[in-house]
């Protein structure tokens, strides 16, 4: 995702919201809100505090995903000094053999 878009995105405010754009200057995102929180609540429209917001949170993607796909490669890889039986256990799992030795 991010060889695609280049880091940093940054956010750049517009009329009536914020965009997000990358390195290059491509457009990511545009979050549009209004003014006057009132208005925004009776329409169903975001508050420019909320359109920040949400850019704010976009742009930080690249990082949560490049996190995720970190924590997800360690949960799934196994010590190769974890013996087969200690894997089950921790799992919660028995096999027949191990229930007829307690």
């Amino acid at each position: 995702m991010t060889s695609r878009f280049p880091a940093p995105w940054r956010i750049v405010e517009i009329p009536n919201g914020f965009a997000v754009d990358d390195a290059s200057g491509q457009q990511l995102g545009v979050f549009y809100g209004r003014a006057d929180p009132n208005a925004a609540g009776h329409t169903g429209f975001l508050t420019m505090d909320e359109a920040r917001q949400m850019a704010v949170d976009f742009t930080r993607l690249p990082e949560l995903l490049k996190r995720t796909s970190i924590r997800s490669l360690a949960a799934n890889s196994k010590p190769q000094h974890e013996r087969p039986s200690q894997t089950l256990a921790r799992n919660g799992r028995h096999t027949p053999r191990q229930l007829r030795a307690c």
